[in-house]
């Protein structure tokens, strides 16, 4: 007996441990050959239907057991690629439930098309959160006159086999040549149950024969229902979108990324050329480079605008093949020091285990040098797309009690910065902390970055409406510009109030003694 089948069929004394799973079961298939690779769903859909009219699919989409596919191989000597799925078991099925067992929710695989309407109006339900309001409008109406033509197609039809159904005031349907006319005037107030009472299907007085217009009457009473879910149905995706906008801050991300570097750093605008090569080699100790971006409040000027205990988190989105290796070996070795104390005694032990315990919870306060860092594996076989590892930028000044203008994020490039090469790391470690002088000119560092995208995000709960809002921007390493900082963006007002210019919010212009790369000028 088979694992599977113990499982069902297992003894009462595990029945209460097993009870919560009873209505669910494993079901597996054997993937189709032309069906195997990762490919787009139109793809996916038109393979199917090709190995549909050229063999019928019966072995590959049937349950089969461990003997069928000795060794995994199938008959065409390829590996036999499976799929699991699970699904509830239907034992003792009424009619009633055979007879709706069409209308529920199929297994992915089970059809040839693999079409879920479910998934397909969540899909669409997203989409609709995504465009805009006037597009979502025009999208909106289109539908609604859809329905209501098709709705009037359906009464004209109607109308035409008895005329005595449709009443245009006193006279019959289609009267005056205008039956569609009338037919679309019937259909959009009973669509939008407005009912002005100008057209209607005939009432009992108006008719000989009152069982002749019941087929009038069901369609305007199903178009009615249909009109109100309808209507409920745009409601709730325009107030969807509304709290959606609530729960967004207003406010506005730098496009571009600035990073000072040297005598941007130490302020050395107003020392002439000669003074500051003099103070260069008299004290070689150069700060570390200060990644820097802004965030502007669009509210600054409103009555309760404010964003409070605002928060900052970013995370920079580096390649696998730039991981620092003796940072990894380090990081590896402590936690296998740590699995080796876990199943050891002694003093001696108990005391190392301690001490990894203490840099664990260092290391995840932000008190080690080892960053925080999390892998992600999207692709196990490493062809298509690298492994991506997500580290923590520490930011001066990550949190804001009262956000109310502007907001200057800065990141320093030193030896725990997990955007810098590792090599320039231990440069600067050997340094003191300070930036290697060779390195001192925004072409070395341009080259010392690596990093794919910087990931920021802003939570805090808006002043006016008490909620919880956040917003988000991502970096490209297209948008650094090194040796530039930004430009003030305060004035003052007639009246004495400070004033933000955000017209003026990507605006940089060359650091304090220049060393600014060059700009391509549009």
């Amino acid at each position: 007996m088979s694992e599977k089948e113990k499982v069902e069929d297992g003894p009462e004394s595990s029945a209460a441990t097993l009870e919560p799973d009873l209505g669910r079961q494993q079901a597996v298939f054997v993937r189709h050959q032309a069906d195997r690779a990762a490919m787009s769903w139109g793809d996916r859909v038109r393979r199917r239907w090709r190995s549909a009219l050229k063999e019928p699919i019966t072995a590959p989409e049937e349950k089969t057991s461990g003997d069928d596919h000795a060794g995994g191989v199938s008959e065409d000597g390829q590996q036999v690629q499976y799929r699991l799925e699970s699904t509830e078991k239907q034992q003792n099925a009424s009619f009633f439930q055979r007879l709706t067992s069409c209308c529920r929710r199929q297994s992915r695989g089970s059809g040839l098309v693999g079409i879920n309407s479910n998934q397909k109006l969540a899909m669409y339900l997203h989409w609709m959160f995504r465009v805009n309001f006037i597009f979502l409008f025009a999208v909106m109406c289109v539908m609604f006159f859809a329905l209501v033509i098709f709705f009037a197609g359906i009464i004209t039809a109607v109308g035409n086999i008895d005329k005595e159904c449709v009443r245009i005031g006193s006279e019959e349907f289609a009267a005056a040549d205008t039956a569609f006319a009338d037919a679309f005037a019937l259909s959009w107030t009973t669509f939008s149950t407005v009912g002005y009472g100008s057209t209607y299907p005939a009432l009992g007085k108006d008719n000989s024969n009152p069982t002749n217009c019941f087929f009038i009457n069901f369609v305007c009473s199903l178009e009615s229902l249909v009109g109100v879910l309808y209507s409920g149905f745009c409601g709730a995706i325009l107030f969807g979108k509304v709290l959606r906008i609530q729960s967004h801050a207003q406010v506005i991300f730098s496009d571009p990324l600035v990073i000072r570097y040297g005598s941007g750093i130490t302020q050395g605008a107003n020392d002439d050329k000669e003074k500051e090569d003099d103070d260069e080699e008299a004290d070689p100790k150069i700060p570390c480079p200060v990644l820097e971006f802004r965030i502007v409040n669009r509210l600054y000027n409103e009555l309760g605008g404010e964003i409070m205990d605002a928060t900052l988190n970013c995370v920079a989105n580096v390649d696998s093949n730039d991981l620092d290796p003796a940072r990894d070996h380090s990081e590896h070795s402590m936690r296998s020091d740590s699995g080796s104390d876990a199943g050891s005694s002694g003093y001696g032990n108990s005391e190392h285990s301690a001490v990894n315990s203490l840099s664990r919870f260092l290391a995840f306060s932000g008190f080690s040098l080892h960053r925080q860092q999390q892998t992600v594996d999207e692709d196990p076989t490493s062809r298509l797309v690298t492994k991506h590892i997500f580290s923590k930028l520490h930011i001066e000044a990550s949190d804001h009690p009262f956000f109310k203008r502007v907001w200057l994020a800065r990141h320093t490039l030193d030896e725990d910065s997990p955007i810098v090469k590792p090599r320039i790391r231990r440069q600067i470690k050997r340094n003191g902390g300070f930036w290697p002088n060779k390195y001192n000119n925004y072409a070395a560092i341009r080259d010392s970055l690596q990093f794919n995208q910087i990931l920021v995000s802003l939570n805090g709960v808006s002043n006016v409406s008490a909620s919880d809002v956040y917003a988000q921007k991502i970096y490209d390493f297209v948008d650094v510009n090194i040796g530039y900082q930004f430009v003030n963006l305060l004035y003052r007002e007639g009246d004495g109030k400070l004033g933000v210019d955000t017209d003026l919010v990507n605006d940089v212009r060359e650091q304090n003694g220049g060393g600014g790369e060059p700009l391509a000028l549009e």
